[in-house]
């Protein structure tokens, strides 16, 4: 481990960043036009999620469900976040999702025309007494709308951001030892037969009066997560390098640092490969950022709900951080149920497993099913 990058962050950066609470970024007008939901949007989605259910991917299977056509994974409302905490919260922090409450309104259909605007509500700092470096919570909420301005869903997140190279970014990596995991032949073809195992209901409708308090959800499985999956999908949207990288480099040269070729690179990019979060994090290796994390869990009542339910609302905490390379494993488990108007709600508890059998996350759900 050499050459560790260091960021600090200074009481002007970050009153400048409580100066930011309030400000709303949302969609500009000459994006409008490509705010139309495509079924190449959808499947993109769909396909970086491994969740290609023939309701994302079959036009003739989405007609008949009851939602009359293709519609989009929902927890693709946390895509619409239009604030990069990596970039426009402290330059040159190391930002890991802490929590997310997600709340859906009604489905994404193909043909929809969706827009976003994102504000942050609160700044607090969270440092820890006795760990040398800052630390950072910043909430955003993002507001998704359809193109008539009726509410589609909601996201609030809580990112932390930490000083580079500090002890406190170290305490992310507690009880993990100085390197990633590593899956042997035998953990490989294990993990390949428990893919195959994996069931989704379809168009075999759940409804609410068969559900009943201590029902648990079949698994899902992900992972292992591989580089690719670790990529900074925001990153293309701030920084396309050449002379661009000069300019950011005189404002903010705290968001790069010099590659193995001597060039300038976004400063994240050590964040994403276990040999680069080494050298110039001074790390055990990379994080994933939890991000993937409520996607993984929406997938998971999906499978139990089948094409007729759909999601409320879901609740989740990050207590520790995933690195690049481990397994995640959903659950769930039913906790109550009961009647709002002609719907029916389900709640669940639910969690988040690693191959370390650590409990990586925690939350609640609710969800609607249909009544007999």
């Amino acid at each position: 481990m050499t050459n560790p990058i260091k960021t600090t962050i200074t009481d002007e950066q970050l009153e400048q960043l409580r100066a930011q609470v309030g400000v709303v970024n949302s969609s500009a007008k000459k994006e409008l036009a490509d705010s139309e939901i495509k079924r190449s949007t959808v499947r993109t989605w769909a396909v970086l999620n491994a969740d290609m259910r023939p309701l994302y991917m079959d036009p003739d299977h989405a007609q008949a469900s009851p939602w009359g056509a293709i519609i989009a994974p929902p927890a693709i409302i946390l895509s619409y976040e239009r604030i990069n905490p990596g970039v426009d919260f402290l330059p040159g922090a190391y930002p890991i999702l802490s929590k997310a409450q997600l709340n859906f309104d009604k489905p994404i259909r193909v043909g929809d025309t969706v827009v976003s605007e994102s504000e942050i509500t609160q700044v607090e700092e969270v440092t820890n007494t006795g760990v040398a470096g800052r630390v950072i919570s910043a909430a955003i909420e993002t507001r998704v709308k359809d193109a008539d301005g009726q509410p589609v869903g909601t996201a609030v997140q809580d990112w932390h951001l930490y000083e580079r190279g500090s002890d406190a970014q170290r305490t992310l990596f507690a009880g993990r030892g100085d390197d990633a995991h590593m899956h042997s032949q035998e953990d490989i073809e294990a993990l390949g037969a428990e893919y195959k195992t994996e069931e989704q209901r379809g168009a075999d409708s759940l409804y609410w009066d068969d559900v009943s308090e201590g029902d648990e959800l079949q698994h899902l499985l992900k992972g292992p997560t591989t580089r690719i999956r670790a990529g900074d999908r925001r990153n293309s949207t701030w920084y396309w390098g050449h002379k661009q990288g000069w300019d950011e480099m005189d404002d903010h040269p705290e968001l790069f640092f010099t590659n193995e070729n001597g060039m300038l690179e976004p400063v994240m990019a050590t964040d994403w490969v276990h040999h680069r979060a080494q050298r110039w994090g001074g790390l055990p290796g990379a994080l994933e950022n939890a991000a993937d994390r409520p996607n993984y869990l929406v997938q998971a009542l999906a499978n139990w709900m089948g094409d007729s339910g759909f999601p409320a609302e879901v609740n989740l905490d990050f207590p520790i951080q995933s690195m690049i390379g481990d397994v995640t494993r959903s659950y769930g488990r039913v906790t109550g149920k009961s009647m709002s108007g002609d719907q029916g709600l389900v709640t669940l508890e639910v969690w988040q497993i690693n191959q370390l059998d650590q409990k990586i996350t925690t939350g609640t759900a609710t969800v609607v099913l249909p009544t007999r």
